[in-house]
């Protein structure tokens, strides 16, 4: 087992460090047992696919990592290499700020910056042969053209946001602003291979979303989301009432709109079959969906839902609250950050297998 300050796995059922979960009807035997991973320093991103997690971490700027974490085998292995241990000593930058995983493929995003200038780096790696691969980087110029501020039109270049993966595929989107001889922004919807692919374009804030079962989602607009093959062929297009978040899986297609609903759409038809009401007095994050079930989180609570009955039930709960949520077939994934002791970030990781969460919408 590895030390504490790389990551533990203990087996916990009820009330566990600081961390509440909620018993379901399967009961707390071992198989159904979750299962939790802490770490000195913070996470900057989770994914799943089946019972593969990755997730990205910082203990310190010099030190970041990303990690996959085999949940039903509780093998854990680095995947990344010494640029993106790097990646967090900017003066401006965001680090490791998105991941994705399909099967054995693990890719994940970087930002560096300075006062006048932020690169973004596309890294990706096997999980089975892991070695640290740079496929793309981007640059923008200009002031305040951090992450979370792409499309400034005084920052001249690209971003590289919306990375999502499953089964065999991974995509991302890249952002570009031609600011001579007057504001242009453009946008393509890249699919990962050997390199990135361009398989779609559209104007910003076109963004890929969502992935599975090799089809991809993307946000045309907050009232146009599209599915497309992997080879960029449009499969649909659906017009929520507004879209804040959106999950996919199978024939469910699951929105949550700015005003805490969430409407579920037909993949293959593009029909709106239900809507329920999210719970909680603050906007919902961390959609996902797998199968009949969808999840959420809101305050410090993890919400499942059942998609037939509108059952919804917490499964989770994070002092402090969850950061991130996801779900696939093997089960839920959730995480959080707290602290250790002073300035001393401290992350947990936990995996609860999908009968527990079904059984408790049941």
């Amino acid at each position: 087992m590895k030390k504490l300050s790389r990551g533990s796995l203990v087996l916990v059922a009820g009330l566990a460090l600081g961390l509440a979960l909620t018993a379901s009807a399967t009961g707390t035997t071992k198989k159904h047992a979750s299962k939790v991973r802490h770490f000195q320093g913070r996470i900057q991103a989770l994914a799943m696919d089946g019972s593969r997690i990755a997730y990205g971490i910082e203990p310190t700027s010099t030190k970041n990592r990303v990690v996959v974490w085999n949940a039903r085998t509780g093998r854990a292995v680095k995947v990344s290499g010494t640029q993106t241990a790097q990646t967090g000593d900017s003066s401006t930058g965001s680090g490791l700020f998105e991941v994705a995983i399909a099967g054995t493929r693990v890719a994940w995003l970087a930002n560096v910056g300075g006062n006048l200038e932020e690169d973004d780096y596309l890294f990706a790696s096997s999980v089975k042969k892991p070695k640290e691969q740079k496929v793309a980087s981007v640059q923008r110029t200009g002031d305040a053209c951090s992450v979370g501020s792409p499309l400034n039109a005084q920052c001249a270049g690209s971003s590289l946001l919306g990375l999502v993966g499953s089964g065999h595929v991974i995509a991302l989107t890249r952002w570009t602003v031609d600011t001579q001889p007057m504001a242009v922004q453009s946008a393509n919807l890249l699919v990962l291979g050997k390199t990135v692919k361009p398989v779609a374009t559209d104007t910003p804030p076109f963004l890929s979303v969502d992935a599975d079962a090799g089809r991809i989602a993307a946000l045309r607009s907050p009232q146009d989301l599209t599915l497309y093959s992997q080879g960029g062929k449009l499969l649909l297009t659906v017009h929520p009432s507004s879209a804040a978040a959106v999950g996919l899986s199978g024939r469910n297609l699951v929105v949550l709109d700015n005003n805490r609903t969430i409407e579920l759409f037909d993949a293959q038809t593009g029909a709106l079959r239900k809507t329920f009401a999210a719970r909680g007095t603050v906007q919902p994050r961390n959609l996902g969906v797998q199968g009949n079930v969808a999840i959420y989180t809101t305050g410090s609570a993890v919400h499942a839902v059942n998609l037939s009955s509108g059952k919804d039930r917490v499964v989770a709960e994070h002092r402090g609250g969850p950061l991130f949520a996801r779900i696939d077939s093997a089960g839920l994934v959730h995480a959080s950050n707290g602290y250790a002791a002073a300035n001393a970030p401290k992350g947990t990781i936990v995996f609860v297998p999908f009968a527990r969460v079904a059984a408790a919408v049941g």
